[in-house]
């Protein structure tokens, strides 16, 4: 076997430093401008499927933002999409009846309310255990000033649940939690609840098929990195050292020429 020389030890001890730095450093922000909660959310997920990351101020200075692996980042999408993260932000009443400009007219302050109102509805069925996203659709039919016959109130509500989920189970409840919340909604068959299943991260990784921890360069920690490049280094070091004395030993072998003293 050949050793490397000295400078080739070297030259070969830079190379593999600098792709072990360059595997570090080589992450990519799945987010960006998230608040803190967000941030957690998104980093329990990707780390309970086995998926390093971590988060840092987003470069605007406006909230945070969270890193993984590139050669983790399509599985990490998968595992985020399938979870409902980042969560949607809802308008709250309050932000949407917010005092400011002229007075606004009566078709636009109902509108306004139906809109403040699906979106507690959809906040609030989103919470709920294997929920990923809810939609609500509320009709709301002006009431007949003359005192006639006015039509009901009534409810659409979409929810996408996780893979395994049984949110189907709580059919009755949504629908009871939708009637209550409703004006003039006095029916709960005037609620229709349609469900459809989100599906699963299906990634890639190796290991995850048995149960295993899914293991990949990008989640080697900095630390580890950093004590894998100093004994490569020392080992290429000792090697060089190594071929060069082997190389002065075998020197010192050769039989020396024969001078002639006359």
């Amino acid at each position: 076997m050949k050793w490397p020389t000295g400078i080739n030890a070297l030259r070969l001890a830079t190379i593999v430093l600098a792709g072990l730095l360059l595997v570090g450093c080589s992450r990519a922000p799945l987010y960006s401008q998230l608040d803190e909660q967000q941030a957690n959310e998104l980093m329990a997920a990707l780390l309970d499927s086995g998926i390093q990351a971590d988060k840092a101020p987003s470069p605007s200075k406006t909230g945070w933002e969270v890193r993984v692996g590139r050669s983790d980042f399509p599985y990490a999408m998968q595992v985020l999409r399938s979870r409902g993260l980042p969560r949607a932000h809802y308008a709250s009443l309050g932000e949407i009846f917010k005092k400011e400009g002229f007075a606004s007219s009566a078709i636009e302050e109902k509108a306004r309310y139906i809109y403040g109102l699906q979106q507690e509805l959809a906040r609030t069925l989103s919470l709920m255990p294997g929920v990923v996203d809810a939609r609500v659709h509320i009709a709301l039919p002006d009431r007949d000033p003359l005192g006639g016959d006015n039509v009901d109130s009534s409810a659409a509500v979409m929810i996408y649940e996780q893979a395994g989920a049984n949110v189907r189970d709580r059919e009755t409840d949504i629908k009871v939690l939708v009637k209550d919340s409703v004006e003039g909604l006095d029916d709960v068959n005037k609620v229709t609840v349609k469900f459809a299943t989100v599906a699963a991260a299906t990634g890639a990784k190796i290991g995850a098929a048995n149960g295993a921890i899914p293991m990949s360069l990008s989640s080697i920690s900095p630390l580890g990195i950093g004590l894998a490049a100093g004994v490569v280094a020392l080992v290429l070091l000792a090697l060089a050292f190594a071929s060069h004395f082997r190389a002065r030993y075998a020197l010192a072998k050769q039989p020396q020429p024969r001078v002639w003293n006359g």
